[in-house]
């Protein structure tokens, strides 16, 4: 039996995809940049949330962060979130590639990811 974390389920929009300009490219680059900025605020407050409830309790966390050195394993972690960052940042344009090929193999998309990272 696999985990549920283990299936892979390509998410797609099926119909028309909203457009805002005239160029698409455009479009594009502004669902990237909102997930990113979505993103960031949610960093923003977790990182915000940490440093008060530690500091609360006398832990001064940010300079605790700034003698941090991760392990290979802490690493490895980073390098996976950053990977599926990737996923969610280059969506779209993957969605459009997958359109004009008429379907996108597993391994293609490795390497694009390898190839931008």
């Amino acid at each position: 039996m696999s985990n549920a974390s283990d299936v892979k389920v390509k998410r797609s929009i099926r119909g028309r995809r909203p457009k805002f300009h005239d160029d698409r490219a455009i479009d594009q680059l502004h669902g990237m940049v909102m997930a990113m900025a979505t993103e960031m605020a949610v960093l923003y407050e977790r990182i915000d949330t940490m440093e008060r409830v530690a500091a609360a309790r006398g832990v001064m966390l940010r300079d605790e962060l700034a003698r941090y050195a991760p392990d290979e394993a802490a690493q490895a972690e980073r390098e996976a979130w950053r990977q599926k960052l990737l996923e969610r940042m280059f969506y779209l344009y993957r969605e459009e590639l997958d359109d004009r090929l008429g379907g996108e193999s597993d391994a293609q998309y490795a390497g694009f990811l390898r190839e931008i990272s």
